[in-house]
């Protein structure tokens, strides 16, 4: 065998590895290869791929732009890249003006729909939603089968103010059972944005029954130590903060009740302050409980430390709504 017929064989079996989730097995293959030549293109985007899968961006970012110049007319390499600009260097602009330039070599659908999606999500991220819209506008229903591609393009069809388009998307996502409870949660989204209020609560209450069906989370823990690490994170906020909500009960429950649900709350929901907040100046509310959603925070783990933290978000967040805020402005409180 020659060693570019090595070479290739090698880069084969590390996309493969990366396929299977092997990262061992995928660095061995890249590093036979770089031994024959790093500088191939083959070998660039085994790397790029690599890199990308680890988690390890700025080795991703280099790879792609060099990739990017060795295969010019390739526009794989700067959706990659315009992906890795926008969520882990968090740059839109750079993102939107990569991803552009790949449209020039796209002619496979594959790649039109995710530059489309990266492009889209860009705009959102700078708030123009009448270029998500028309971004979005270029991928037809029809074409797309991929029920869980229809269930992101539904996603961002709604964060750009397509109730119409959202729900064309959701109906071809909901067709795959797998895929179902995902496309009729963002259903009910559809129907709140669209003021249906009576849609919305029939498709909660059907993921509701079908999340209770689902395996049981790969992570838990008990409710002593849900309530603990609620309570420490309360003891984190401001004092003024602390002393709104000294002795007021934290309640663990697995998941929103069936009336909570026909009352209008998220069948997924994290967690919820019951009582009235503070808005506008207003005079402060009283919270009566704080309640936490013990299955559906597990279901956000990936490991008892991650579950920890979305515990410590939702309850920070929650406090953030009762102040009368969004997310967006935890930091004003000091709860970020």
């Amino acid at each position: 065998m020659s060693r570019q017929d090595r070479l290739s064989s090698d880069v084969e079996r590390g996309f493969t590895a990366l396929e299977n989730g092997n990262f061992e097995e995928a660095e061995s293959c890249l590093e036979r290869c770089s031994r024959i030549d790093r500088k191939s293109p083959e070998v660039v985007a085994l790397a790029a791929a690599v890199a990308d899968a680890k988690g390890d961006a700025e080795t991703a970012i280099a790879k792609y732009r060099e990739l990017a110049t060795l295969r010019p007319d390739d526009p794989m390499p700067r959706v990659c890249l315009a992906r890795l600009q926008l969520h882990d260097e968090g740059d839109p602009d750079a993102a939107l003006e990569t991803i552009e330039a790949a449209f020039d070599f796209i002619d496979e659908e594959e790649d039109l729909i995710e530059a489309v999606i990266v492009r889209t999500e860009a705009l959102l991220a700078l708030d123009d939603l009448e270029n998500a819209r028309e971004s979005l506008g270029e991928l037809s229903t029809s074409v797309i089968e991929d029920p869980r591609i229809a269930l992101d393009l539904g996603e961002l069809a709604l964060a750009a103010g397509d109730a119409k388009a959202a729900l064309a998307w959701a109906e071809i996502a909901q067709r795959d059972p797998e895929v179902r409870p995902d496309a009729l949660h963002l259903l009910g989204f559809i129907h709140e944005a669209r003021e249906d209020r009576d849609a919305m609560v029939a498709a909660w209450q059907e993921v509701r029954t079908l999340d209770a069906k689902a395996p049981p989370p790969e992570v838990s823990m008990s409710e002593d130590e849900v309530e603990r690490i609620a309570r420490e994170t309360l003891a984190e906020l401001p004092e003024d903060a602390r002393k709104r909500l000294t002795d007021v009960p934290i309640l663990i429950d697995e998941v929103p009740s069936e009336a909570a649900v026909a009352a209008g709350e998220d069948p997924r929901s994290l967690g919820v302050f019951d009582g009235s907040s503070m808005r506008d100046g207003d005079s402060p509310g009283a919270v009566t409980q704080i309640r936490l959603y013990k299955t559906n925070l597990e279901r956000m783990a990936v490991d008892l430390d991650h579950l920890a933290e979305q515990i410590r978000i939702t309850v920070l967040h929650e406090t953030a709504h009762y102040f009368g805020l969004e997310e967006d402005d935890l930091t004003k409180l000091g709860l970020d």
